[in-house]
């Protein structure tokens, strides 16, 4: 067996024997931190990867990396709301879930991220990447904290964002079976200083003046969904950034 063919049985290997690894080595810069849960499916995308739920029919979270550059891209928005043809039929959401439902098909990456590329952008409006979301909360107090994400990665230079439903107290379903979310998080990690800050906002007309009611630390964001954030980074520094508050919110 020459050398070529000995590495890619070693890469395949290791790749069938850690999940984790897989899902970084797939999903590149996206999951450089770990990967939250291992859900139903991971969707790897150029702008972001994302972690599916076939119960739920959105995705559990959706983690990506922002720099000031593509914090500030100018491809122009397309709405262009497509049916991810990467998941099994029966497990999809539709158009049809969502038509005269009174919810948005609210982004957990926004668009106004995915600006970099027009694949970037496309790949946005999928609805794996969609959960439905009040319209006042969508295009109210959470595009805010979409918009204060973006000043963050042009502050910070570069931050991870991870961000999904929660589904405590459930709302019910849409459709044929589309999760309505009780609550949101969104978490946005300073990458050159690891630290960290966190937000859960109910399923609610969410007042915009008040978002820093609504701080929390990255251990409330998983203790409420389950998930297990920055598993890459060493023990010590995640669990002193994952247990605090940080001050960003005033920069």
């Amino acid at each position: 067996m020459n050398n070529i063919n000995k590495l890619v049985l070693a890469i395949g290997f290791t790749l069938t024997t850690f999940p984790a690894l897989a899902a970084g080595f797939q999903c590149k810069d996206h999951v450089t931190f770990g990967v939250p849960s291992q859900s139903s499916q991971l969707l790897c995308r150029d702008g972001y990867a994302a972690g599916y739920n076939y119960d739920t029919k959105v995705a559990d979270w959706v983690s990506y990396r922002m720099t000031a550059a593509s914090g500030q891209g100018q491809v122009p928005r397309k709405d262009a709301f497509a049916e991810d043809r990467e998941v099994p039929v029966q497990f999809r959401a539709t158009l049809a879930d969502y038509k005269g439902s009174g919810y948005d098909r609210g982004h957990q990456a926004p668009a106004a991220d995915m600006r970099s590329t027009a694949a970037t952008m496309k790949q946005s409006f999928l609805l794996t990447n969609m959960t439905p979301q009040l319209p006042a909360l969508n295009q109210g107090a959470w595009r805010i904290l979409e918009e204060k994400t973006r000043q963050w990665a042009i502050a910070y230079q570069d931050v991870q964002v991870i961000t999904g439903p929660i589904f405590t107290n459930s709302d019910g379903a849409i459709g044929n079976g589309v999760t309505v979310p009780h609550a949101y998080y969104r978490v946005v990690m300073d990458v050159a200083n690891q630290e960290a800050i966190a937000f859960v906002l109910p399923q609610q007309n969410v007042s915009a003046s008040r978002l820093a009611d609504y701080i929390v630390t990255v251990d409330a964001v998983e203790e409420q969904t389950g998930l297990d954030l920055f598993t890459e980074l060493p023990d010590e520094q995640e669990e002193a950034m994952e247990s605090r508050l940080m001050a960003m919110w005033s920069n």
